[in-house]
């Protein structure tokens, strides 16, 4: 009963009916329904958008069915979590589950549920992206619709497929790869014509009319695209009418209707509200260059502000590791099972003979593998030793450098400081005003030294105000904007910490102001559980992050190197033109 008023959208009798059913269900102490009515709570907080409910009552229901080894209900529960992680754009999670309940499709070899799951691998990478992986799955899930002879999945991944040449078109300026993109996208929308796939017909107008645009056909994209608006408001899929609305704005502003453009990226927010924080924070950027074209400067600021400051976890650099990862783990996996098979095959045929002489070889074989395991532990040791020594130099060094600082800092402060505040004083007694400004301006300079040898206000003040006031004055001496967002750490650092992290933040902006030719910064500090999680990334022009880059730049290894000293990790995004981004982690120490 709770199932079907869910479907009606009565929602408060669909809640009332599932929770009786679940009460009933734990006093009388059957898993089994227990986990069934919690898969149907998840279901109706799915349905109601409320996406984390509904993870929480999935996996509640995955832990049941576990315990019960339900094959057939962990395979459906992974498969649902799947899609649900995808919606909040947690790839990483999103690809986990996915790849498990792939594996025990694989193992039914149902290739109904085989395709559908390459089908949604592939729309992962489509976003992380990765769009070779993701058109190997597409072209993959094609090949198995086709003799299934399911056309439904067919048209689905022809618009995936187009959507994958045409993003990588656009990204390396191919017009050839658009023009193809364009003809998937026609093939599908021929498919639709025989009725029932309204939804598909509206993404491949949406998606033939975004390919014009960059072919500079603008009258020919604003007609798919108006056409493809009309639709998906008729059917009520705003998130999808959100990302028209941006290809709209996208295509005036190309055409320098700047009031157009405006118009429809406004409503692209309207429609993503609370639906699509991907689509919104797209609508921000295009604002940004939208006033920034206007002459609104300050409007244009507010909006890239806005841009930077959504945060959708799209791009995490660590989630991006792990989702390439786990293709690597499903493919490695499924080429063990096939080498396991054939092996065991090989076994049954051997005769008793052919195993003793196995035997022998594998029992020589053992003793040379001891042997040379023994030299490459005592060989790993050495190395070991010899990097931990490296390691202690380099973290000494940079405490000598540290407290050779203060001593300059006091120096500085306390001698050469109280020197020229007389020869000041003496000056203004004699009314030397040249002499005056001279060694008032000597001061200041001295000071100044002082303050970037030791940042005094560390102390006097804290770590996140000090770390506050370095990126003002970063601001008003450079061209940068920034955006920040920055919680109060100073209970997690102990005292010398505090100043190896300020050194670490100093360090990153640093090198953004000398190398990057950034407009615009962000910096984002934020307490995680037991860790403190930074995040410096910019809009400039990028490099190619290698190992021999972390050698060679003085300014990498120094970061490097202090992030060890608080047993932190480090990540680096960057590529050439598509700016630069820093996210480490410190653990809080108890």
């Amino acid at each position: 009963m709770g199932a079907e008023f869910r479907a009606e959208g009565i929602f408060e009798n669909a809640f009332k009916n599932i929770s009786f059913g679940l009460e009933a269900s734990k006093k009388a102490g059957n898993k089994n329904l227990i986990a069934v009515g919690q898969v149907y709570f998840s279901d109706y907080y799915n349905q109601k958008k409320e996406y984390y409910k509904s993870i929480e009552y999935i996996n509640m229901a995955l832990f049941y069915f576990l315990e019960a080894n339900d094959v057939a209900q962990i395979y459906s529960c992974n498969f649902k979590l799947g899609q649900l992680y995808y919606t909040i754009f947690e790839f990483d999670k999103s690809l986990e589950c996915y790849f498990t309940s792939l594996k025990i499709a694989d193992k039914n070899k149902n290739e109904l549920q085989i395709a559908a799951h390459l089908e949604k691998i592939g729309e992962v990478y489509l976003l992380t992206p990765d769009l070779k992986k993701a058109r190997i799955n597409f072209y993959k899930a094609i090949d198995i619709y086709k003799r299934l002879n399911n056309e439904k999945g067919i048209i689905g991944n022809l618009t995936n497929l187009g959507a994958s040449y045409q993003k990588e078109g656009s990204r390396t300026n191919n017009r050839a790869l658009v023009i193809k993109a364009i003809s998937l996208f026609e093939k599908g929308l021929e498919k639709t014509k025989k009725g029932g796939f309204e939804i598909n017909r509206s993404i491949f107008l949406g998606n033939i009319g975004s390919s014009f645009r960059f072919l500079e056909k603008y009258e020919e994209s604003l007609a798919y695209l108006f056409r493809a608006l009309a639709l998906k408001v008729t059917l009520e899929r705003f998130s999808s009418a959100a990302h028209t609305c941006n290809d709209i704005s996208e295509t005036y502003l190309e055409m320098n209707n700047l009031s157009k453009a405006r118009e429809y990226a406004l409503k692209a927010i309207d429609f993503s509200k609370d639906l699509n924080i991907h689509k919104e924070r797209f609508a921000c950027y295009l604002l940004s260059k939208i006033e920034y074209k206007s002459g609104n400067f300050k409007k244009s600021h507010n909006y890239l502000k806005n841009y930077h400051q959504i945060q959708d976890s799209l791009f995490s650099i660590q989630k991006i590791t792990k989702i390439n990862d786990l293709q690597i783990q499903y493919e490695t996996e499924k080429k063990n099972l096939k080498i396991a098979a054939q092996e065991s095959n090989i076994a049954l045929l051997a005769s008793e003979n052919a195993l003793k002489n196995q035997l022998l070889l594998f029992g020589g074989l053992g003793l040379i593998a001891v042997f040379i395991f023994i030299l490459l532990f005592k060989a790993k040791n050495t190395v070991k030793k010899e990097k931990l020594q490296q390691e202690k130099f380099s973290q000494g060094l940079l405490q000598s450098q540290e407290e050779e600082r203060v001593r300059i800092a006091r120096e500085l402060h306390d001698s050469v400081g109280q020197q020229l505040t007389l020869i000041k004083i003496k000056a203004q007694n004699s009314q030397q005003k040249e002499i005056t400004l001279l060694t008032k301006n000597a001061l200041e300079e001295v000071r100044s030294i002082s303050r970037n040898l030791y940042p005094a206000l560390l102390k006097e003040y804290g770590l996140t105000k000090s770390i506050a006031q370095l990126i003002t004055e970063y601001e008003q001496q450079t061209h940068l904007i920034f955006s920040r967002d920055i919680d109060p750490i100073d209970l997690y650092f102990k005292e010398n910490e505090r100043l190896n992290f300020y050194r670490l933040i100093q360090e990153c902006l640093t090198n953004i102001v000398k190398h990057a030719k950034a407009k615009s910064v962000t910096v984002n500090i934020k307490k995680e559980e037991d860790k403190v999680v930074t995040l410096i990334s910019d809009n400039g022009k990028g490099f190619v992050v290698d190992d021999n880059k972390k050698k060679n730049s003085l300014g990498l290894k120094t970061i490097l190197e202090r992030i060890k000293i608080m047993d932190g990790k480090l990540s680096i995004d960057s590529k050439i033109n598509n700016g630069t981004t820093f996210l480490f982690s410190i653990p809080i120490k108890k």
